[in-house]
């Protein structure tokens, strides 16, 4: 047998910026108490202030009256984010993001838990504008107002409506307005794999990266997660790369390089990536899952064993969980087993592969 986890594709479900399966919104608005060493964590989102929509990838930090900020952390992609190891005390949680002024708030932490926190941040350029100057700034100062306003509604249906289907005609008005508005094909390759229109969504992937000339890193390592959850790890590979070299703080594009290096069975090299993805997104269960992938591959099933219950102190109720009690289990027993008791043995439980 396959010493590797089996994947479970979950449906073709593809981790686009609004799969369920990548949130960490299941810890919801309850707070959470005290963990194995007495720690709390405490969760949250970054909204638009007036829009009330959710802000990803704005840099949040925590600190404690007289002392330094914990490390850095991103919202997701529901504008989540995620603090643990918190004792009691006066926390003040700081937002940033380009194009948004930044904002504080200040949270009690007690022995009963923490509220959730919502920090509001107000917009101070166009909304769609990148970091002044830059060549994703530039390309959207390009963009008409027509297109620019079809652009928008389809957001708005996709995202806070959830109504990909509605969606699509606003995006290619978008693209018919302005023809290299790669921002909008990549929203519609979005839209049509929610509506499981895979080989529509392959295409308008593929075309963002052709219009952008490569140099718009969501496409590329959305298109490498498509080819991932298709198996198809040879041509998720170099885009995933593609996607690091472009921007090598994008924790997405690390993930997706493990998860073909893991199908591709290069179980040093889906390692390094994957304990890099793990650092720059260390609150997202997905990762700890692609970790326990690389350590079985590697026969580590002790480290294994440690990365489920990861995933599980994050994510013990997801649609996935249960699958990973069940191979965490017996991986421990595989552990505990005598040296001699058929030592060769490996694994045959599937669980998730992210």
């Amino acid at each position: 047998m396959s010493s590797t986890i089996g994947p479970v594709q979950n449906g073709g479900t593809m981790r686009f910026r609004y799969a369920s399966l990548l949130l960490l919104t299941i810890l919801g608005v309850r707070a959470l108490h005290a963990q194995e060493h007495g720690d709390h964590i405490l969760t949250g989102y970054v909204r638009e202030e007036g829009r009330n929509v959710p802000i990803a990838a704005a840099t949040l930090e925590i600190s404690r009256s007289g002392s330094e900020a914990n490390a850095l952390v991103m919202s997701g992609i529901a504008g989540e984010f995620l603090f643990r190891g918190l004792q009691d005390g006066e926390y003040v949680i700081s937002a940033k993001k380009n194009g948004f002024d930044s904002a504080s708030v200040t949270v009690s932490v007690m022995r009963t838990g923490a509220p959730e926190a919502t920090i509001l941040l107000r917009r101070t350029a166009p909304a769609g504008v990148g970091d002044p100057g830059g060549p994703i700034s530039a390309h959207q100062l390009q963009v008409p107002k027509g297109a620019r306003a079809a652009y928008e509604k389809g957001r708005r249906l996709l995202e806070d409506e959830n109504n990909p289907a509605g969606s699509i005609p606003a995006f290619e008005k978008a693209v018919k307005v302005f023809p290299s508005y790669y921002e909008a094909y990549t929203e519609l390759g979005i839209a049509n794999y929610h509506l499981g229109k895979v080989p529509e969504a392959e295409t308008s992937l593929k075309k963002a990266v052709e219009l952008s000339d490569g140099k718009y890193v969501e496409p590329l390592y959305l298109l490498a997660d498509l080819y991932n959850s298709q198996r198809k790890y040879q041509e998720a590979e170099p885009l995933a790369r593609q996607a690091i070299a472009l921007d090598n703080s994008t924790w997405n594009s690390f993930f997706e390089l493990a998860r073909s290096q893991v199908g591709l069975k290069l179980a040093t090299e889906a390692e390094t990536s994957a304990l890099r993805a793990r650092d720059l997104a260390p609150q997202n269960s997905q990762v700890y899952l692609v970790l326990a992938n690389v350590h079985v591959l590697q026969q580590n099933y002790q480290a294994a064993v440690q990365d489920f219950d990861a995933y599980l102190k994050l994510d013990p109720n997801g649609q996935s969980s249960d699958a990973v009690r069940r191979t965490r289990d017996k991986l421990q027993k595989q552990v505990q087993s005598p040296p001699d008791v058929n030592p060769h043995s490996t694994p045959t439980s599937a669980a998730p592969q992210p």
